[in-house]
């Protein structure tokens, strides 16, 4: 008596086989695609000072008005400054100096401004390609206009009761109490966002729930586990019933 499948069920078997394995990898795809969309839409929070209160001295002559902070995150790409535009209109340039820390003596950047761009209750952004390496580093900026005269000068807006770790205003190179009121922004990529996602995760859990390597040892077993499972639905669909 032949043993072998009757034509009709290995038939079926090969149909199901190139209809279902197909299935299962279009499914891992969306899968994967949705854990894709989900990173896309996680953005970093601006990091800084809001909370104002007075204003700088003018920027006139060798007065510079500056601050210093650590970044939170990678990809720093935007500084925002509230800046207070001269109450008669009449103002010279002001430029505008990204450094690597206080004591720095070359820019990373720098940006002349014409104080007619400026108005009152909204933040001046200034934006320069991104800074991947960011995280963790001490940056510095400082604003100047050698060439204003006084009462035709810009002022920045400056919070003296704010408080933030790592970081502090300068009037002409010296510390002063509080922060200017600014905002950091920053672009990540998605290497960056699984990082951001990760310490969401692990922020204020106990134990080895609030260790990263315990949730990326999970998403390596499950995807794993998920690998095993389409090869074993495909193998078992492709052979013939003993």
């Amino acid at each position: 008596m032949d043993d072998d499948v009757p034509p009709k069920r290995e038939t079926l078997t090969s149909l199901a086989a190139v209809v279902v394995t197909p299935l299962l990898a279009v499914w891992l795809v969306a899968l994967l695609v949705v854990a894709k969309s989900g990173l896309d839409r996680l953005t970093a929070p601006p990091w800084g000072n809001s909370a104002g209160g007075d204003l700088s001295p003018e920027l006139v002559g060798s007065t510079q008005v500056g601050q210093a902070w650590t970044a939170p995150l990678p990809g720093l790409y935007r500084i925002e400054v509230a800046l207070q535009p001269p109450a008669t209109g009449a103002a010279e340039p002001l430029t505008f100096h990204l450094r690597a820390g206080v004591d720095a003596t070359s820019d990373l950047w720098t940006e002349t401004i014409d104080p007619g761009q400026i108005t009152a209750g909204v933040p001046y952004a200034f934006e320069f390609e991104p800074v991947r390496d960011s995280e963790g580093q001490t940056f510095y900026f400082f604003l100047e206009s050698p060439v204003s005269r006084p009462d035709e000068a810009v002022r920045v807006v400056y919070g003296p009761a704010s408080v933030l770790d790592g970081a502090g205003a300068y009037i002409d190179g010296q510390q002063v109490t509080g922060n200017l009121v600014f905002q950091t922004r920053y672009s990540l990529r998605t290497r960056d966002k699984i990082g951001l996602l990760l310490n969401r995760l692990t922020q204020g859990r106990p134990y080895i729930l609030g260790t990263k390597g315990f949730y990326v040892g999970l998403a390596v077993v499950y995807t794993v586990l998920l690998l095993v499972l389409i090869w074993q639905v495909a193998r078992r669909l492709t052979a013939k019933d003993e």
